[in-house]
């Protein structure tokens, strides 16, 4: 399995137009537990990346060196948001 990749999450959501409340209430998780995930202090669950996946078509779980959000279903967000989120590259700050 490939490490989760955090740098995305915040900037997913918030293309999305969604608080941390809305997020972590359609993944089905506590809003804490998001917000970790968010924030990279936990590497989020098994639930939680399976449900990045069918709500949304986005798959976290990306090697530490990709710098771009894969998507296994892009018909899942708006066509605007993708084309968005699909040209974005992040590199870790250090």
């Amino acid at each position: 399995m490939y490490p989760y990749n955090k740098r995305f999450i915040k900037l997913i959501r918030k293309e999305l137009k969604l608080t941390q409340h809305e997020m972590s209430n359609l993944l089905g998780i506590s809003r804490g537990s998001f917000v970790t995930y968010e924030s990279g202090r936990s590497k989020g669950s098994h639930f939680f990346h399976e449900r990045m996946v069918a709500l949304f078509g986005i798959d976290l779980r990306q090697p530490a060196d990709f710098h771009g959000i894969v998507f296994k279903d892009p018909g899942k967000i708006k066509a605007a948001s993708f084309a968005y989120l699909h040209q974005l590259e992040v590199y870790d700050q250090t």
